[in-house]
């Protein structure tokens, strides 16, 4: 029992050094480790955050380079009016007829850049169409077409063209009098053969030797004195046909009898054969019925 009580009080002071030891290395070594760590993982991310602002810098000004290239010559005035000229100069090489071009005062944009908007109209062809916008996406001028209307001039392959374009000229733009005379790259190909295609295509009707019963479309059911009457909508002509069950279905050589109309089916038959034509599709798109049905 003597011992009992010294026994404890090493025990205890073995705690106390524990704890004590504890404590100071936490203080003192691990507590300034870790904050050194934080610290360090902190001026990392600082360092990676300006890099990537430095990176957005670099970009931007290659881009204000790229720019200033473009841009209409800086004088307002100058820039309006050689502009104006180009496009005129433009929609005359590729035959557009009728030809008219305004524009509005430059709008002043906080004396960064001056915004000039000029208005296109003439008639001209898909062709000629398409002549113009690969010149114009093919001139390096910091400019763009902000709309485009072509309405076909009925019996006539023309159209009557309305373009809006916008164009900037900056204050620090690299010329003073004269437009840039570089080609851009913006286009996929510099061959104005590759964009023929488009000019091929019909965008704006079916040609006259087409088949009809491709562009004839069962467009809605109708019903008249309480009796349905299916409506067929011929696309080459916009003739609409109004028939009720009975009679017969006429496009070009192809005729068949309405045999049979529901609110969104009609059934016609042919030559024996019997059809289901469903309200949006053509007669070239009908499926074809089993004798049994």
């Amino acid at each position: 029992m003597k011992y009992r009580k010294p026994i404890l009080v090493a025990a205890l002071m073995v705690m106390a050094l524990f704890y004590a030891g504890d404590w100071l290395l936490r203080n003192q070594f691990e507590g300034p480790l870790e904050s050194s760590h934080k610290r360090t993982a902190r001026l990392q991310e600082e360092i990676a955050a300006r890099q990537r602002d430095l990176e957005k810098a670099r970009k931007a000004a290659k881009t204000l380079d790229r720019f200033k290239a473009q841009s209409l010559p800086s004088n307002p005035e100058v820039a309006r009016s050689l502009y104006q000229g180009w496009l005129l100069e433009l929609v005359g090489q590729v035959g557009l007829t009728n030809p008219k071009v305004d524009s509005s005062e430059p709008l002043n944009r906080k004396g960064m850049y001056y915004q000039l908007s000029f208005s296109l109209r003439g008639r001209g062809t898909l062709e000629k169409l398409t002549r113009f916008l690969f010149a114009f996406y093919r001139a390096d001028h910091l400019h763009q077409i902000r709309s485009l209307a072509a309405t076909p001039l009925q019996g006539t392959e023309e159209l009557d063209l309305s373009v809006s374009i916008e164009a900037l000229a900056l204050a620090q733009a690299e010329r003073k009098d004269r437009l840039s005379n570089r080609t851009s790259d913006r286009l996929a190909s510099s061959k104005f053969e590759d964009y023929q295609v488009i000019a091929q295509r019909n965008l704006f009707g079916v040609s006259a030797g087409s088949d009809a019963t491709q562009y004839t479309f069962l467009t809605s059911v109708n019903y008249v004195d309480g009796q349905p009457q299916a409506w067929f909508t011929v696309r080459t002509n916009d003739e609409i046909l109004r028939l009720r069950e009975g009679e017969t279905l006429e496009i070009g050589p192809f005729k068949a009898t309405v045999s049979g109309i529901t609110d969104f089916d009609v059934i016609i038959e042919s030559e024996g054969d019997r059809w289901l034509v469903t309200i949006g599709e053509s007669l070239t798109e009908a499926a074809a019925l089993p004798p049994e049905f």
